[in-house]
């Protein structure tokens, strides 16, 4: 009679405690050996060291790993398709409002040649509420902190 399927579920950023024998190169021949060791409750992935497969005692699957690492371990569940990735959210858009004769007060960031560069770093900046364009200065685009404007610049 052939052996009936072991099904293994895999844990993303999980660990088994304390060691249960060799470790491998290759899951396969760590799952074989951990079906053979009686110590053996899991399998553990170590992206620290050379991405080896190691036996682990467990039975507990820590959800928590501190270095990333991944974890297997027997299941009675058939183990399912991987979920497909969720499309990503669209960026939400953005409207850049333009205020003449005005300024946002105190400085975010750097200062840019031209407006679309300017806007792009204060996206990603979060003190920057604001771009303002500076006459006197080369008319050189500036991140802001705002929001409050006065009146004598071009802002956006």
């Amino acid at each position: 009679e052939p052996e009936p399927e072991v099904n293994w579920c895999r844990y993303e950023n999980s660990f088994l405690y304390s060691y249960a024998g060799d470790s491998f190169n290759n899951l396969e021949d760590a799952q074989n050996a951990c079906l053979s060791n009686a110590q053996c409750n899991g399998i553990t992935q170590e992206p620290y060291n050379n991405n080896r497969y190691t036996q682990r005692v467990g039975p507990e699957i820590h959800d928590w790993s501190p270095t990333g690492e991944t974890s297997w371990a027997v299941c009675s569940e058939e183990p399912s398709e991987p979920e497909p990735e969720p499309e990503p959210e669209p960026e939400p858009e953005v409207n850049w409002c333009r205020y003449e004769n005005s300024f946002l007060y105190s400085y975010a960031g750097d200062s840019f040649n031209n407006l679309e560069d300017a806007q792009n770093a204060c996206l990603s900046n979060a003190q920057c509420n604001g771009i303002t364009q500076e006459p006197y200065n080369n008319n050189r685009y500036t991140q802001r902190i705002g929001p409050e404007n006065s009146r004598l610049e071009s802002n956006w």
